[in-house]
């Protein structure tokens, strides 16, 4: 009989233990779960433990808002074979399978709060009369919730430090010349001076408030160190559309999600972001609505990375959009959900060349923030896919020429998957706790293939929460209605895609709303800025914030339900069989879809799964 033994200390408190026989067990601040852990940066069901399929007991990660860490870096699972130690939330857990390992190990004190810098105990008068404060401004810095020691996750390099390890960046003329970024660049030191603002003093006694990773040495902006990151990563072949697609979301994102959902959404730092904001400027506000425009392809080289020199080999690295989200003041629960919500958003996009087999490279470590992403995005082009454009027979679009280019997508799929895999160590045999946005792109393209009549804007307004909710059961079963069209079209790739992670979401969407032209002059294809209407856009985002717990759903009584037939359901693993009326053979429906109503478009019938026990 398999056996774990579970120790866990909130603030300082006594520590409770428990001694757990029965799997899947679940921890979380919810009542229900059979290690009840009621503390705020603990999900409701925040873990599991599991017994696989050689009986080792294994800890999983569900979708957990603060993460569970292990040795400093956040994972989605760990196999216990022996006394291990994690933190979840701002809770540290001990887990064991003997008694004799659980009481050899001794749990630490929890830090409740963050470590003061540390200085040198000095008290005299230093520069404009300035003198020491209490703390340095790393030490007020906020970690990471839940992360303990090594709180700072760096967005460029994903260094994981603590707050005392922050270097200062100097601001006087005379002090450049930095190991990391070359002769040119500012130098980078740890302080021992410090303004009455909490600002470091350099040499030369200037005022110095930027601050920077202690590997990478590239400065972070302070809004992203004072708030727990959520990553994401665009993914997709080359020429997919992955540059528009970014640039349409998060102008979308920038003027709709603070009146639809009372978040706001800016940039952390203007500088980090400025190669994202011209995008939008070309896009959505160029002089010259009628002039064809284009964004630039995104290259393996240039302005879009960092170089740097890290254990003596020059390495590029992507350089990351960052975004502040936070709950806007006239959210219904603002003081409530404040801390929860406010987030620094890290994206990541990549030329589509970084995916393909064979460029994962030491000296080129651009794709290893998939390791850390929550939530993937997967750009799937169908103009690009074979298979697809019979379908699109007669349908006039520069990018459906003979002579365009078309791609296997499915092996960027599986490089992707396999990077996932190898640098995290998990077994090929598992799956990952992450997200997967399965985005068929190019929406206006295919749009006749679905079949379905959708509404442009997935949510309503809810007064009694003055904002709007997001209508959950619509984007499922649109889901759910692409899946069955590419499990027709190209089964492969769905195949692939739910053998990585058992939450797959399967969106449509159009970044520009119609297809681009030809410009005569250049013989490169372009858009006109007035022509564009970005379609869907914002959703992968809204599911990934719904998920979140960041925007609710439509209520129980205002959702629109519909008469369900009676079918014959049953579950098998990660799938639930279906049998519809007049079908031969059944429907293999993940369990991603449990609880939700679904439609066979070809009878029209309406059907419901039942609800993950």
């Amino acid at each position: 009989m398999a056996i774990c033994y579970v120790r866990f200390s909130i603030s300082g408190q006594q520590a409770i233990e428990c001694v757990l026989t029965d799997f899947p067990a679940r921890i979380g601040r919810a009542e229900g779960c059979e290690v009840y852990v009621p503390h705020p940066s603990i999900s409701g069901c925040h873990a599991q433990l599991v017994l696989d399929e050689d009986g080792c007991i294994v800890l999983q990660d569900l979708k957990s808002t603060n993460g569970i860490y292990f040795t400093y870096k956040r994972i989605s699972e760990k196999v216990i074979t022996g006394p291990t130690r994690v933190i979840m939330g701002k809770v540290d857990f001990d887990f064991a399978l003997t008694e004799d390992d659980f009481a050899a190990m001794a749990l630490p004190k929890i830090q409740s709060a963050p470590q003061e810098t540390k200085r040198a105990d000095v008290s005299s008068i230093v520069g404009n009369g300035a003198s020491f404060p209490e703390k340095s401004p790393a030490a007020t810095i906020s970690r990471v919730a839940g992360s303990g020691h090594g709180g700072i996750v760096c967005p460029h390099c994903w260094h994981r430090f603590d707050v005392d390890e922050f270097l200062f960046i100097a601001r006087h003329q005379s002090l450049i010349g930095d190991p990391v970024l070359g002769a040119d660049a500012a130098q980078r030191f740890l302080p021992s001076r410090f303004t009455p603002e909490g600002n470091a003093l350099d040499a030369a006694g200037m005022s110095c408030p930027d601050m920077a990773c202690p590997r990478c040495h590239l400065r972070i902006p302070q809004a992203a160190s004072e708030m727990p990151p959520l990553f994401l990563s665009i993914v997709g072949a080359t020429a997919s559309g992955k540059s528009y697609f970014l640039t349409s979301m998060t102008w979308e994102l920038r003027n709709k999600l603070s009146q639809t959902f009372a978040i706001s959404f800016t940039d952390t730092d203007a500088v980090n972001n400025q190669i994202l904001n011209d995008f939008e400027e070309t896009v959505f506000l160029h002089s010259d609505a009628d002039e064809l425009v284009s964004l630039r392809k995104t290259e393996l080289q240039g302005d879009l990375y960092n170089q740097v020199l890290l254990d003596n080999m020059l390495i590029n690295l992507p350089k990351p959009f960052i975004f502040t989200i936070m709950p806007s003041e006239h959210h219904p629960r603002y003081a409530e959900v404040c801390e929860k919500m406010s987030r620094a958003l890290v994206l990541y996009d990549n030329a589509g060349e970084h995916f393909e087999p064979g460029m994962d490279s030491v000296d080129n470590p651009t794709t290893q923030h998939l390791l850390h992403a929550d939530t993937i995005c997967f750009l799937f082009d169908p103009t690009k896919d074979v298979r697809f454009r019979k379908y699109l027979n007669g349908i006039k679009d520069p990018q459906l020429d003979a002579h365009a280019r078309v791609q296997r997508q499915e092996i960027i799929l599986t490089e992707m998957i396999n990077r996932i895999k190898k640098y995290s160590g998990l077994k090929a045999t598992r799956k990952t706790a992450k997200t997967l946005l399965f985005i068929v792109a190019k929406f206006d393209v295919w749009r006749q293939m679905l079949k379905m009549d959708l509404p442009e804007e997935p949510w309503q307004w809810e007064s009694e929460l003055n904002t709007c909710a997001f209508d959950i059961d619509l984007v499922k079963n649109v889901s759910f209605q692409i899946r069955l069209m590419l499990q027709r079209i190209c089964p492969e790739v769905v195949s692939i895609a739910e053998s990585f992670t058992g939450d797959v979401v399967y969106l449509p969407n159009s970044a520009l709303g119609h297809s681009p032209e030809i410009n005569e002059e250049t013989g490169m294809i372009g858009i006109r800025p007035a022509d564009v209407s970005p379609w869907w856009v914002s959703v992968p985002m809204l599911y990934f914030f719904w998920e979140s717990g960041f925007i609710p759903s439509i209520p129980e009584q205002h959702r629109v339900h519909h008469d369900c037939t009676p079918v014959d359901c049953k579950r098998s693993g990660d799938v639930f069989f279906v049998t519809l009326p007049g079908k031969r053979m059944p429907l293999q429906i993940p369990v991603s879809f449990a609880g939700y109503e679904l439609q066979d478009l070809e009878s029209g019938i309406w059907y419901k799964l039942p609800k993950q026990q």
